[in-house]
């Protein structure tokens, strides 16, 4: 077993066919994404997190309502109620009590993971010898003395 394989086993090749600029694109996007939890969400960006966090739920709640729109053929209402009564819980929640520092690093590990399934996705899609490529950094970062051998 290699790094590769190593890697691909946490994130997975996805069943699609991108071009390197769309991914690079893609990258970009959850980048921003996750920029802006950090920022916005932990009160840094002079926004009142609750606003902020109010925001991103309902981005995550219409993200959720497509999907849910976009697998069946035909408009299940039930499940679309059932993801509206869950995000107004939520948004309850965040109203009432607001959230706690390990709830935004949750929100921002989550988005770390796109980014980091993107990243995978994008060294996917370069023909070289990633193994190689992963060893060779693996000893820029020991002789940095970022990483103990």
């Amino acid at each position: 077993m290699g790094l590769v394989d190593d890697l691909q086993r946490v994130f997975p090749r996805l069943d699609l066919k991108p071009t390197l600029e769309g991914t690079m694109i893609k990258i970009a996007e959850e980048v921003g994404e996750m920029s802006e939890i950090v920022g916005k969400i932990r009160g840094l960006s002079g926004e009142d997190k609750k606003t902020a966090l109010l925001k991103l739920l309902s981005r995550e709640m219409g993200r959720e309502i497509s999907d849910a729109l976009g697998a069946e053929a035909s408009i299940n209402a039930g499940v679309i109620e059932e993801i509206t009564e869950k995000y107004a819980k939520e948004r309850e929640k965040i109203i009432k009590d607001g959230v706690s520092e390990r709830e935004i690093q949750v929100f921002i590990a989550r988005e770390l993971l796109d980014v980091m399934q993107t990243c995978a996705t994008f060294a996917y899609q370069l023909d070289v010898d990633m193994e190689a490529l992963l060893r060779e950094h693996r000893q820029k970062l020991i002789r940095r003395g970022y990483l103990k051998k």
